[in-house]
């Protein structure tokens, strides 16, 4: 009879110790899908992030020599030839295309994992980092809805005070002729002046972006 018990007790003892072995094994291989899935989460962040940096450092540039377009213009506002221009397609999208030089980063991968609540893999303080980032973004829509509606402006002007003129000019490729014969309207030129006053400032918000863009990478590059 102890016999019988004894060898019950060591089956239920084997019993025992493959089930929670199993469990154990079980939880290991979920961790490590947990860690494989975090790396891949950061990794995804990671790659989206370098991109939105290359991208960002071009409309950087671009933005710098739209500035310089817009000054040209405005320093040599009263003697402003429009044959002089080397390249009037490159001036005129520096100055009157808006929607076309805006600042466009793509954060899809963020919102993906957004979305499906992958981001909650992730340390609080990468979310707390695209948080600030999406907050500059912000700022950045508010200083171009602006600088839209100061264009149209400009735009609506030149329709409204210069129609006669369109028998022989059209927009956008005619802007510089319009301004030259606009060039005694003090209206147009002061909201040109702060269209370029807009336009550095956006520069300056976009760099802070590129700082922010930079702190994220740095952040991510030692979370993996």
């Amino acid at each position: 009879m102890r016999n019988i018990l004894a060898k019950g007790g060591v089956e239920f003892l084997a019993v025992f110790l493959g089930i929670a072995l199993s469990l154990w094994v079980d939880d290991v291989n979920k961790e490590k899908e947990l860690e494989k899935q975090k790396l891949e989460v950061y990794n995804l962040l990671k790659k989206q992030t370098d991109e939105l940096l290359l991208y960002t450092k071009s409309k950087l540039i671009e933005y710098e020599r739209q500035a310089d377009t817009f000054k040209n213009l405005i320093d040599n506002w009263e003697s402003f030839n429009p044959d002089t221009v080397k390249d009037k397609k490159e001036f005129v999208s520096d100055i009157f295309f808006v929607l076309g030089n805006a600042y466009y980063p793509d954060f899809t991968t963020y919102e993906t994992l957004m979305n499906s609540g992958e981001i909650n893999l992730v340390d609080f303080n990468t979310i707390k980092m695209f948080g600030r980032l999406y907050k500059l973004m912000d700022d950045y829509k508010a200083t171009h809805n602006k600088e839209i509606s100061w264009r149209d402006f400009i735009e609506d002007r030149l329709l409204s005070n210069y129609s006669k003129h369109f028998k022989n000019y059209g927009l956008p490729w005619d802007i510089l002729e319009f301004f030259q014969i606009a060039k005694n309207d003090d209206t147009i030129y002061a909201y040109l002046k702060s269209l370029y006053a807009i336009k550095k400032n956006t520069r300056s918000r976009v760099l802070v972006i590129e700082q922010s863009l930079t702190d994220i990478r740095d952040h991510l590059s030692n979370m993996h």
